[in-house]
């Protein structure tokens, strides 16, 4: 079903394998992890004696590079060259490539990320105001991870979908999200309660995805009616086809739109209107399995989509 072989330059090696559900994984995991940490990151600016807010920070902060981890051991179960590249990460030298730079910032991601989790066990001190600036240097390379698990995607040629505008910003919306989703659901079992502000953010990112996907279907649509590249006019086709008519329509229309992001808005909705712990961790779970079923839709449909020049 996923079989998208894609070749990428890592120093003298090649990924010349099928591209399938384990990337799709890595892919979700690279951006939940940067979510949550973003999501931890403004639960401790403004947690001022909150203690929902104090217990989401502790948790998206520094859960976040676990998550990445295990996002990781995905891409190399799948792709276990990576691993030399892990352990010698000079391997990473072509720094046109998105793969190279993008490996380089998880790298560093996760030595901050170590480094604050040190603090946190008191393994480390660090004075106030420098373990906030490390914070937010790390905040900016949780977010620079979330957008290059889609530009790495963009390196790829003969591929309308990877190739669109509106991806990179949809993976960066996505992924804030399910973090901030995720985030909610651990302090609505934690402390019993749902943070209002995490309900409107989330909220406001869901609309904003509704409109990128509007935009990303049109931008589709648009690639398809080109007539100097056949292949690429082509390929955009039969991925429309295959997301709004075909073979993922109902992944897409229903699992994705449907169930990822209307579904919840609706319960979001009414949660803030009358409070309801029940509706909070559904429409957080269902933001997760939206985010998810993006990446399967994103992978999958590019695969099946495919026409070589």
């Amino acid at each position: 079903m996923l079989n998208y072989t894609f070749f990428y330059g890592l120093g003298d090696l090649e990924l010349n394998k099928y591209w399938g559900v384990a990337i799709a994984t890595y892919l979700f995991l690279g951006g939940l992890a940067g979510g949550m940490y973003i999501a931890g990151y403004f639960a401790h600016l403004y947690r001022n004696r909150n203690e929902v807010l104090s217990e989401i920070s502790k948790f998206g902060i520094y859960l976040s590079g676990i998550i990445l981890i295990l996002g990781l051991l995905s891409l190399i179960y799948d792709h276990p060259n990576v691993l030399i590249a892990v352990i010698n990460p000079t391997l990473f030298r072509n720094f046109g490539s998105w793969l190279a730079v993008g490996s380089w910032i998880i790298l560093f991601f996760l030595v901050i990320w170590f480094g604050l989790l040190l603090e946190y066990f008191k393994k480390l001190k660090l004075p106030e105001r420098l373990k906030l600036a490390v914070m937010s240097v790390n905040a900016f390379l949780a977010f620079m991870v979330i957008l290059y698990t889609a530009l790495l995607l963009r390196g790829a040629e003969f591929v309308p979908m990877w190739k669109s505008n509106a991806l990179p910003a949809l993976f960066v919306v996505s992924g804030v999200s399910t973090g901030i989703a995720i985030c909610t659901i651990y302090g609505a079992l934690r402390v019993k309660k749902a943070e209002k502000k995490f309900k409107l953010a989330d909220s406001a990112l869901i609309l904003i995805e509704i409109v990128l996907i509007l935009y990303f279907i049109s931008e589709l649509s648009s690639m398809s009616n080109l007539t100097n590249y056949p292949p690429f006019s082509v390929a955009a086709a039969k991925t429309l086809d295959l997301i709004l008519q075909g073979e993922y329509s109902g992944l897409f229309i229903y699992g994705f739109v449907g169930f990822g992001l209307i579904f919840p808005l609706l319960l979001y909705a009414l949660s803030i209107l009358k409070k309801s712990l029940v509706a909070d961790l559904i429409s957080s779970l269902s933001v997760i399995a939206g985010g998810y079923i993006f990446r399967l839709i994103v992978v999958a449909a590019a695969a099946k989509a495919l026409v070589f020049p």
